[in-house]
Formats: C-alpha cells, sequence, structure tokens
C-alpha cells in the first residue's frame, strides 16, 4: 500500500490537481515515463496506477481512450549500466564551456545560450525554467520561487502549468544578472518586434513563446556539430541540471543539500552521479597518496 500510495503522490506532483482529464494525453504520459528522475520500478507501478485510473474513467464515460495504455514504459536498465552510464549524463568544465560558447556565438541562439547557462547554475529543469514567471524573480532578497513546470502539450488557457517541485532558491550573482538580461531583451523585443507574443514568461524563444525542450535540444545538437570536437554525449537540457549535481558533488556539497537546491528528495539519477563523482574523487586522493609515498617515501624504505 505505501507503494501504490507513494506512486499517485508522485503522479499528482507531476500533473496539476485540477487538469482537464481529457487535456491528459499520450505524450505526456510518455514524458512522465521517459523521466530520468524515476527508477523502473517507479515508472512501472506509476503506469499501473494510470492504467487503472482512465479505465475506470472510461467505465464512468468521462473519457472515450486510455491514454496510458498507448504509452511505452523505456528499456529496463541494469545497475551496471546505470554506473557506466552516470559519466555521460553530465558535461565536463571543458564540455560545458565548449558549448556555451559556441552558444553565445550566434545572436539568434543567445537566449538559449543564457538558458542554458542559468540551468546549469540552478540545476532548474527545463519544464520549470518555461514556467518562471517575472513575479517568481525576487531581486531585493536574491531569491526565485520555483512552483510550476510548463507543458507545452497542455493548452495555455486549460493548464500549462504542472506542478513539479515548489521550493525557492538563492540567486548567484551571475545567474541575476542572466535574468536581468533577459528581461532586458524582453523589453526590447516588445517594444520593436510588431509579431512578438507577450507574455509574462521570463525565458522564451526568439517569437516570445515558452521555451520547451524540443526547440532547446535541436539548438544544442547544432552547436554541438560546429564544435571542433564534438562532445560524445546525448545533449539535452537536461544534461545541465545533471551537471549542477556534479559541480556541487566536486565540491563537496552533502547530497541532501544538492537533493534541496534541484528540488528533488528522492532520484537515483541524482543520487548515482553524486556516487560517482564522489567515487572518482575517492580514487583521486589515494592516487594523489600512492605518488607521495612512491616519489618521497619509498625511497627510505627498508626492502624487508
Amino acid at each position: 500500500m505505501k507503494s501504490l500510495a507513494a506512486s499517485v503522490k508522485r503522479i499528482s506532483d507531476t500533473i496539476e490537481q485540477g487538469t482537464i482529464l481529457s487535456n491528459i494525453n499520450v505524450r505526456l504520459i510518455q514524458s512522465l515515463l521517459d523521466t530520468e528522475e524515476w527508477t523502473d520500478s517507479q515508472k512501472y507501478r506509476a503506469k499501473t496506477v494510470l492504467n487503472t485510473f482512465f479505465d475506470y474513467a472510461i467505465d464512468q464515460q468521462l473519457i472515450t481512450e486510455n491514454p496510458s495504455r498507448k504509452a511505452r514504459l523505456p528499456k529496463k536498465t541494469n545497475k551496471l549500466e546505470k554506473q557506466q552510464a552516470a559519466k555521460n549524463k553530465y558535461l565536463e568544465p571543458d564540455e560545458y564551456s565548449r558549448l556555451l560558447k559556441e552558444l553565445y556565438r550566434k545572436d539568434i541562439t543567445l537566449r538559449y545560450a543564457l538558458a542554458c547557462e542559468f540551468m546549469l547554475l540552478n540545476g532548474c529543469r527545463i519544464g520549470e525554467l518555461a514556467g518562471l514567471t517575472v513575479s517568481d524573480y525576487h531581486k531585493e532578497t536574491r531569491s526565485l520561487d520555483i512552483h510550476t513546470s510548463f507543458n507545452r502539450y497542455i493548452p495555455e488557457n486549460e493548464g500549462t502549468k504542472t506542478v513539479a517541485s515548489y521550493r525557492t532558491t538563492y540567486l548567484t550573482n551571475r545567474e541575476m544578472e542572466i535574468i536581468d538580461q533577459i528581461l532586458e531583451l524582453k523589453e526590447l523585443s516588445e517594444t520593436t518586434n510588431p509579431d512578438w507574443y507577450h507574455s509574462d514568461k521570463i525565458f522564451t524563444t526568439n517569437t516570445g513563446k515558452p521555451i520547451h525542450s524540443t526547440i532547446l535540444s535541436a539548438s544544442l545538437q547544432r552547436a554541438n556539430t560546429r564544435l571542433e570536437t564534438p562532445i560524445d554525449k546525448h545533449l539535452s537540457p537536461h544534461i545541465f541540471r545533471h551537471t549542477t549535481i556534479s559541480i556541487l558533488a566536486e565540491n563537496n556539497v552533502p547530497l541532501k543539500t544538492i537533493m534541496d537546491r534541484v528540488g528533488h528528495a528522492d532520484s537515483e539519477v541524482t543520487t548515482s552521479i553524486y556516487t560517482h563523482v564522489t567515487r572518482n574523487m575517492k580514487d583521486q586522493a589515494v592516487n594523489v597518496l600512492d605518488n607521495i609515498i612512491t616519489n618521497n617515501l619509498a625511497p627510505s624504505l627498508p626492502l624487508g
């Protein structure tokens, strides 16, 4: 019963209560099952709950089709595969540096460069980034309220925002600079572009519409092909969130604090990245000690 209750809560934390039933479609449910932040067993239980829920809705003649039964569970991965894949889930410093420089190099990708750098520093999800509004930004207290997640598959006038993780994050100087620059660009576009899509969103596309994963992923992948040495990793907006985790882990920030920062109380991916990075740090410590012994102490030790 506990696992069932946890599944229901996990789903309700993702899809806002009050969302019109007919707006929950296959694409939305598939996006839930494809998330990298749920374990295989969590996805399986969630799909079971959704199947049962929508079957009941059909019985009650509330809907005519069950969108959950058309969604597919991703292929299961074993523990070794997950450990081996951990390193490919985040960018090394030289990788994110080269990628961001390429995005900043072109005016047409300036907004996307700012969005990616912000996610790198903040650790927010792409949906959370897209859901941010001007009223969420509190410059005087250096804080940002993250309490909604934009999903473009649900019409805006019928509940575009879905609850993800309610939290307030405190901003670095650079994060504030990015938001201020984005708002300046927004104000300029509103006054000079008659076709600009007006909204209260902070991060948008070049037309003013809310930014989303598909367009940002495409921009990242095109930028990667222009690099002298392309990055051999799957590039999507989520990789910046994972990179935040790796950066904080490398700087000895406790796992609980990292989870609070990125807004997840129970994430297998967060834990696997943290474990991978800290294990590498432990290996480096052993190597340092080995080198000290070999270069300084070993020659003077008795042979036995």
